[in-house]
This record gives structure tokens, C-alpha cells and sequence, in this order.
């Protein structure tokens, strides 16, 4: 039965390739992967007919269009491979550019910031350049218009001066002697000082200044009595008002002249030994208010007792807390009393004062009280104290030791003439071995011995040895009276007072030939520098010699220093030989 029904099937026909009929459906699409043509030959072998080796049925011509028309297709995908393959390349080759691109879009960004950066500090420097021209063409239009400004002023107060005329009176001596009754020393004095008057009145009118001393210091210096002569009463005094009104006046308006003066020029105002009385007082105090003088110098303007009538402190002292541009102030022979301190404190403080002069004008004690006041001021701006014949005690020294020992700025200080002792002498040239700011020290007729006085020569010329020379004070020049110790330090140099005074030592060695067993522990190395110094030192010290600053006897021919070195060192006897043995 299964026979018969698998013999009765019918076979399942297929299609070769040749177009013959089949019964199975096997068959070769020239799929053979060792043809070489893959997937392309298959495909082109199926439509080319060939299946097995089978001949073509189809119409004459068809298999050579076939093979035309695939070999063309198979030339196109190849070309299509071709172009894919370029394709991926130049994606490839666009990564490698796009990665330039960012490279250099960073250079740039880079380069950018950088040129930016430059661009912007040449234009910054320019800007600041440009501003500081500027500036400085603002800052000279200011001062041609402030000294524009200034000579309008002076103009205006001379042509207010052409109609002036001197409305006092001079007295006649005749008229002095019969009329008034006056002494011939009264006479000489009224006479004598309203001539004066006159004169400065005159001339400050006409915008000058009454005095020039060296070019740099202008001002208006009043002296009508010396201070020898006696004070005169009253009714002398009140004689000579109209002139000192005058005077005053003339003052008032002299402002404008004042401020002509170049920064480097300083302006002063002085009464020395002027007696006044009161209203003649008032009427210079009035017209100094507000003055710019740069220097104010009242001497022996004593008005405590009535005697001789001057200034009072407390009048000096309303000018001073006036005038802003004050930098000097000179109160000598005044009776300055312990209410006053605080305010001449305040005046120190507040005031570009750089000198302060207050001799002989406190009683004891109070000096004391002053100095320490002054010491205890933050930042003291003084460079210039003096302090002379104010019965300055030990009180305060420890003090002033301290105080000097910070290196202020304090230049000069004079306490000549008080009450100072060895003590305090020690203490002030223990102070002054730290101290590189001081350069004058007034210490005359104090109530120092020979003791004191070594203290500070020690300080500043210690001659136990070369270095102790070396190490001393060379800036301070101490004041003690006409002896050997004002001699030191005097050159404004620091380096050439040090000079000076080594060989001043060597000098004093030689004439005993001693300066070679001082030398003991000096390498003979050094003797070449050794040499050389005492030349250097030689010529230091003929500044000195030249302006006599020193005893020429004090010195001796460098030469003999050399000789004397050369030839009794012990060191120098083995340099000679080895120099003997390599020529």
C-alpha cells in the first residue's frame, strides 16, 4: 500500500536551470563559496541560467546581456564599496580636522586672552601714563592759577598801598626832653625805636620783606632794646602806641607777600627784647592771627611781672594754635608757668612743628614737668628741642635714656646749663649706644665731673681696641665745654667720623709701635685689606685735619703704620719667605 500510494504520487516537478522540468528541487545557485563570487556570483549565476553546467533556453544574445548587465552592476557595487570605503575616510579625515579645528579654536581662544591681556596693559599703561600727564598738567595749571591768585593779591594790596601815608608822628628830642620830660635814655630809646618802626612799616607796605638773611629766610625782626638795658615805664612805652599801630596795621595786610614765597623759603616773624605795653600787645597779637609764618620767635618778651611788657605766653600761644603752617617756634626768657604745658602739648601735636625752643623760660620743676610732657607725646615730630637753663633735674633722665634709645626722630637737643648729674650722664650715653638718630648734644655747665664726661667720650671713641672703635657712636656730637671731646664726631658723614677715629688709634699705636701685638688673632691673610684700610682711613682723616677738627700731633704718616706693621708682625716673616721662595 505504501508502495502503490508513493509510486501513484506525483512527483513534485521543479524548474532546473536549464528549464527542464525536475523532480527534486535540489539545485545550485552557484552558492559554492569557492567560486569567489560570494553572494554576487550567486545572484549572477541565477540570472544567467547556469545551474549544474545546463545550457541557456533562452532567446540567442540573452546570457551575453545578462552577463553584460551584471558585470555592469558588479562594477557598480564595486564602485559603491569603492566610495564607501572613501567615504569612511574622509569621515575619518573630517575627525582628524574637527579635531584641529578644536585645537586650534583653543590657540585662538589662548592666543586671544593673551593678546587681549597685552593690548589691555598697553592701553592701561597708556590710560595711567595719559592720567599721570594729566595729573601733573592739572597739578601745574593749579599752581599757575594759585600763584595767579597770589599775585592778584599782592597787586591789589600794593595798589591799596600807593595812597598810604606814615600817619605817626616822629618825636623831636626837644619835644621829648622839655615837653615830656623824658631822660636822655628815654629819649634815645622812643626816638631810635620809632624810626624803626617806621621803617619796617615802610617797607612791608611796599610788599617787602625787612629782612633777607641767606636767601632762604625772609621775615620781619624787631629788636628795640638790648638785653642789657633797663625796662622802661609805662608812660615810655605809651608814647610809641600810634607807631605800633602803624605797625600792626602794616602787618595785618602783609599776608599776600607771604605767600610769594617758594615752598624752600621760610618766613619769619621775631620779637627779641621788645618792651610793650598792653594795648600795644593786643594790637601785634591781633594782626598775627592766622599769619603763615613758618617761624615765630619771641626772646625776652617777659610780661609776668609787669616790668618789662612784651608778649605774654598766653598771647604767643593763641598765635601758634592759629597759625597751621607753623614748623618753628622759639620762646627763650619767657615765663612759661605749669598751666601752659598742655597747650604747647597740643600745639606739638597738632602743628608741623619740628623745632621747639623753650630756654631759660621755666622755673624749677617745672622744666621737669615740660620735658617729661613732651616725651610722652605718640610719634613726637620734633627734630629740634631745646631745653637750656630750665632746671632740668635727674627727675625725668631715665626717661629721656628710654626715649632716645627708640631712635626718634629727634635731631639736636640741647640741655645745657640745668642740673644734670655723672648719673645722668651715664644714662644718656648708655642711650646713645643704640641711638643712630641724635647728632647734637648740649650738655654745657651741668653738674657733671670728669666721671660724666668719660661716659659719653666712651661712647663714642672707645680705643680698648679697632673694634671697639668700630662699634662706637659716630653720629652724636656731645657738648660739653672747649675740651678734646667736642672733637668727635663733628663730620655729617657717619662713615668718615668711623674712618677718622681708627686711625686716630693706629696713629697712637704707632708712635709707641704697639699696633702689631694688638694683632695676635688676625689672620695674615687679611694683611692686603689691612693695607688698604689704612690708606682709606689716612684720607678720612685729613677731612677732619684740613677744616682742624682734630690735632695734626694726632696723626702720623701712613706710612710708618705700614712700616711699623711690615716689620715687627711676626705673622708678616713666613709671608716673606714663602713670597722668596716662588720668585
Amino acid at each position: 500500500m505504501n508502495d502503490t500510494n508513493n509510486s501513484s504520487s506525483p512527483a513534485k516537478k521543479c524548474k532546473a536551470n536549464d528549464g527542464r522540468a525536475t523532480t527534486d528541487c535540489e539545485h545550485d545557485v552557484n552558492g559554492n563559496a569557492n567560486d569567489g563570487g560570494g553572494f554576487l556570483s550567486s545572484w549572477f549565476g541565477y540570472f544567467s541560467g547556469r545551474r549544474y553546467g545546463g545550457a541557456s533556453s533562452g532567446p540567442p544574445g540573452y546570457d551575453t546581456s545578462i552577463h553584460q548587465s551584471l558585470s555592469q552592476m558588479n562594477a557598480t557595487m564595486m564602485r559603491m564599496e569603492e566610495k564607501l570605503a572613501s567615504v569612511n575616510s574622509i569621515e575619518r579625515r573630517c575627525e582628524q580636522l574637527e579635531a584641529k579645528c578644536s585645537s586650534l579654536e583653543n590657540l585662538l581662544e589662548s592666543t586671544s586672552k593673551a593678546t587681549k591681556k597685552h593690548i589691555d596693559e598697553k592701553i592701561d599703561g597708556k590710560c595711567d601714563s595719559l592720567a599721570n600727564r594729566l595729573e601733573a598738567k592739572v597739578e601745574e595749571v593749579h599752581k599757575q592759577v594759585e600763584r595767579s591768585l597770589k599775585l592778584h593779591e599782592y597787586n591789589e594790596m600794593l595798589i591799596k598801598n600807593q595812597s598810604w601815608e606814615y600817619s605817626a608822628a616822629l618825636p623831636s628830642m626837644d619835644h621829648l626832653v622839655h615837653d615830656g620830660g623824658y631822660t636822655a635814655d628815654e629819649v634815645a630809646y622812643l626816638t631810635e625805636t620809632a624810626e624803626e618802626l617806621k621803617d619796617l612799616t615802610t617797607k612791608m607796605r611796599r610788599g617787602e620783606f625787612p629782612h633777607d638773611w641767606n636767601g632762604n629766610l625772609k621775615g620781619i625782626y624787631m629788636e628795640t632794646s638790648d638785653s642789657g638795658d633797663p625796662p622802661f615805664n609805662y608812660a615810655v612805652n605809651t608814647e610809641l602806641l600810634p607807631h605800633w599801630n602803624e605797625f600792626a596795621a602794616a602787618l595785618k595786610q602783609f599776608t599776600p607777600v607771604i605767600k610769594l614765597l617758594p615752598d624752600n623759603c621760610e618766613s619769619c616773624f621775631s620779637l627779641d627784647y621788645v618792651q610793650l605795653n598792653p594795648n600795644a600787645m593786643l594790637l601785634i597779637k591781633d594782626a598775627l592771627m592766622g599769619m603763615p609764618f613758618k617761624k615765630l620767635d619771641f626772646t625776652n618778651n617777659n610780661n609776668g611781672d609787669g616790668a618789662r611788657g612784651g608778649m605774654s605766653v598766653d598771647a604767643i600761644l593763641d598765635v601758634v594754635e592759629s597759625n597751621k603752617h607753623l614748623r618753628k617756634l622759639v620762646i627763650w626768657k619767657n615765663q612759661i608757668g605749669s598751666q601752659h604745658i598742655e597747650r604747647l602739648c597740643s600745639a606739638v601735636r597738632n602743628h608741623p612743628l619740628v623745632e621747639l625752643d623753650l630756654d631759660n623760660s621755666f622755673e624749677p620743676g617745672i622744666g621737669d614737668e615740660m620735658l617729661a610732657s613732651l616725651l610722652t607725646i605718640d610719634d613726637l615730630k620734633l627734630e629740634k628741642l631745646g631745653m637750656s637753663s630750665n632746671h632740668i633735674t635727674s627727675v625725668g633722665i631715665t626717661l629721656l635714656s628710654d626715649f632716645l634709645a627708640t631712635n626718634p626722630r629727634l635731631k639736636e637737643l640741647d640741655l645745657s646749663e640745668n642740673n644734670l648729674t655723672d648719673s645722668d650722664a651715664e644714662l644718656i650715653a648708655n642711650a646713645l649706644r643704640s641711638n643712630t638718630t641724635l647728632r647734637v648734644l648740649g650738655l654745657f655747665h651741668n653738674n657733671t665731673t670728669d666721671a660724666g664726661d668719660e661716659a659719653l667720650h666712651l661712647v663714642r671713641y672707645d680705643g680698648n681696641s679697632l673694634n671697639a672703635v668700630a662699634d662706637s657712636n659716630h653720629i652724636c656730637s656731645v657738648k660739653v665745654g672747649w675740651t678734646p671731646l667736642d672733637y668727635w664726631n663733628l663730620h655729617k658723614d657717619e662713615q668718615v667720623n668711623r674712618g677718622m677715629k681708627i686711625y686716630h688709634l693706629l696713629s697712637l699705636r704707632n708712635k709707641m709701635m704697639s699696633n702689631a701685638k694688638h694683632f695676635d688673632d688676625i689672620d695674615v691673610k687679611i694683611l692686603p685689606d689691612m693695607l688698604g684700610a689704612v690708606q682709606k682711613y689716612q684720607i678720612d682723616a685729613s677731612v677732619y685735619t684740613d677744616k682742624h677738627y682734630i690735632r695734626h700731633d694726632s696723626r702720623v704718616n701712613p706710612l710708618s703704620i705700614v712700616y711699623e706693621v711690615m716689620r715687627r708682625w711676626d705673622k708678616v716673616t713666613p709671608l716673606y719667605k714663602t713670597l722668596g721662595k716662588s720668585v
